[in-house]
């Protein structure tokens, strides 16, 4: 355990965390299948935030599989926007092509 000088503090939590496995790129979605997650990077395009899909890595190991294979990674600087949008939208049955309205 490392202690902060002079406070005798323990670091936040965030700071203890492993480090990303895709450097300077952080998850923004997971998603199940590369249809949805196709749709969400073209969403995150028309708002002109770059994204790629990788495979899920999971950050603890949990006794159940997780539900998600792919996960959607952007750039940290665009992460915390890309999040807000993708929570915000819901992919429409009938529009696979969503586009930001003006």
């Amino acid at each position: 355990m490392r202690r902060l000088p002079r406070a005798g503090l323990r670091p936040p939590a965030f700071a203890r965390r492993r480090p990303y496995p895709y450097g300077l790129l952080v998850p923004v979605a997971n998603v199940a299948t590369v249809t949805a997650a196709d749709e969400i990077r073209r969403f995150l395009g028309a708002w002109r935030i770059r994204s790629t899909v990788a495979p899920y890595t999971p950050r603890r190991r949990r006794r159940a599989p997780a539900p998600w294979t792919l996960q959607v990674l952007v750039f940290a600087d665009d992460a915390g926007r890309a999040r807000r949008l993708v929570n915000d939208w819901t992919l429409p049955a009938d529009a696979p092509d969503p586009r930001p309205e003006p």
